[in-house]
């Protein structure tokens, strides 16, 4: 059978199942989407989305196959589930050293939005720095209940790992970016199910609030491969024409090939792959290319066994390509620290000239990993060694004393022997 509009893996499941199927149908505007619900008026909309004019439906074959004939619509496809990019927490340890190095720029008054299970602001790893929570309605008593608890959310995770509140023994900040403002755009629920409506409600919330966020990290990704032209993948590039750059995950079904899915394979979201100490490859990085032959991941950061402190004697350590991508968004945040001007084609261009090739095929790596320092010597900032304030003071300190008493030796000196 020959469909016109609706997309190519659904059509393999519509034809296998017999069962409703949640749909979303989008339009080409939003006066043909409003045309379309008045000639049918019977039609049970669960929700409509204003950035790409569509709405979510639970339709029967045999009307997907009638309206894959209407004129009026534009595409018809699955509300795809999403799936969190994270492996499981690996283990519960003593907390110990997690150092990271720290540089001049912090993230301040940077804005990120993090679209996840929610964050639990009850640890004190990221409870400064949590300054707003957009939570879908229908959702706030779990919320509530969440945070009267000691529940490690994937979104405590990613949040802990951009801006963790707690130092290390130099008194650097464990956090890459520990002066952002983090924004938690909470789709959690109580069958802890995630799907491409949950993400493009938050949008429509975002550009109809006027929200400000530079930078939002999408944590989910889909099981099936993409080819970037989803509604959602779609979405998320006119997200970042309006300004607001997105990190996604490569998701974790690597190694095998055309593992990237949606929003992952959107051709504007900045994705990233994981890599481990030895800087190999993550076997479970997702690896590209896209189904229409582009190159994913874009880059490869950190993201195997990565130890983290939530709370004074609490540690974790976790996997997963969302620990990567929440690694880029705190290098991208000091970018934007530093020129808040700076837009997706200039952050792209600096983060490619910033890499290291590791010598892997392409669609395991991306253009390579992304190193700090290079960041900042491609911005001209960085010098050979950025040592933390306090450090200084200390060293400063310890040579003023030693200077004084090399000169009290030497007055001693030409005194008792007299040497003029």
């Amino acid at each position: 059978m020959i469909y016109k509009k609706i997309n190519s893996f659904f059509q393999k499941k519509i034809e296998d199942q017999s069962q409703d199927q949640n749909v979303i149908i989008s339009f080409e505007d939003l006066s043909k989407r409003e045309k379309f619900i008045s000639q049918n008026k019977e039609l049970k909309i669960i929700k409509k989305f204003d950035l790409i004019p569509s709405i979510y439906v639970n339709l029967k074959k045999e009307k997907i196959l009638t309206y894959d004939k209407e004129n009026l619509v534009k595409r018809i496809e699955e509300n795809q589930k999403l799936y969190l990019s994270m492996l499981d927490v690996i283990e519960i340890l003593e907390l110990d050293n997690y150092r990271t190095s720290q540089i001049s720029y912090t993230g301040k008054d940077i804005n990120i939005g993090i679209i996840d299970d929610g964050i639990n602001t009850t640890f004190p790893s990221i409870s400064k720095i949590v300054t707003s929570q957009q939570i879908l309605n229908k959702r706030k008593k779990s919320v509530k209940l969440k945070n009267n608890n000691k529940e490690i959310t994937h979104g405590t995770i990613m949040a802990s790992i951009i801006g963790n509140q707690f130092k290390d023994f130099d008194e650097n900040f464990i956090g890459i970016a520990p002066n952002v403002n983090i924004s938690d755009f909470d789709i959690s629920n109580l069958k802890k199910e995630f799907y491409f409506s949950n993400i493009l409600e938050i949008f429509d919330k975002i550009i109809n609030q006027s929200l400000k966020i530079d930078i939002l990290l999408i944590s989910l990704t889909t099981l099936h491969p993409s080819d970037g032209k989803d509604i959602l993948s779609l979405a998320c590039d006119m997200i970042v024409d309006r300004e607001i750059i997105i990190v996604c995950p490569a998701g974790n079904l690597g190694p095998k090939p055309y593992s990237i899915g949606s929003p992952s394979a959107a051709e504007k979201v900045i994705t990233i792959g994981s890599i481990d100490k030895e800087f190999t490859i993550s076997e479970f990085s997702g690896r590209g290319p896209t189904l229409d032959e582009r190159m994913k991941p874009d880059f490869c950061l950190p993201g195997s066994k990565i130890k983290l402190p939530l709370s004074n004697d609490l540690h974790v350590n976790v996997s997963g390509t969302s620990v990567s991508a929440s690694i880029g968004v705190s290098l991208i945040a000091l970018i934007k620290e530093h020129n808040p001007n700076m837009l997706y084609n200039d952050i792209l261009k600096l983060l490619k000239k910033s890499s290291i090739n590791l010598n892997y095929e392409r669609a395991a790596q991306g253009h390579g990993i992304i190193t700090v320092p290079n960041i900042f010597k491609n911005l001209d900032l960085f010098h050979d060694k950025i040592l933390p304030y306090s450090y200084l003071i200390k060293k400063s300190l310890k040579i003023s004393i030693e200077f004084g008493i090399i000169l009290i030796i030497l007055f001693y000196f030409f005194y008792f022997f007299k040497i003029t």
